[in-house]
């Protein structure tokens, strides 16, 4: 996560860079995911990017659900929906991690997708 989030929002939202203003999670760029899952109601950020936040994860494209409160966000069923709409799609790995850890959640070890 970025230094200036707060937990709840980014704390130079008024004066961020450029790079930012551009920026959409996956919440703004995906119409099946629900207002109850906009970032700073959720707890959740959903994200497409381009490294896996594992330290020993290949490079590529995947998916990271991110936590910014800690990991009892990842227990509203409205999160635990868009995971599996995530592992349904089945074509990036999705990621779940917060500040402690990330976890590998598809594709599963070798023959557990």
């Amino acid at each position: 996560m970025c230094e200036h989030n707060t937990g709840r929002a980014c704390g130079i939202y008024h004066e961020r860079p450029e790079t930012c203003a551009r920026w959409y999670c996956l919440w703004r760029r995906i119409d099946a995911l629900p207002d109850e899952l906009r970032p700073d109601r959720s707890g959740v950020v959903f994200t497409l990017e381009s490294r896996p936040p594992g330290d020993s994860a290949s490079e590529g494209a995947c998916i990271v659900c991110r936590a910014v409160d800690g990991g009892r966000a990842f227990d509203q069923w409205e999160v635990v929906e868009a995971f599996a709409m995530f592992i349904r799609e089945g074509s990036l790995p999705v990621w779940r991690a917060s500040t402690q850890s990330a976890t590998l959640m598809y594709p599963g070890p070798t023959g557990m997708s």
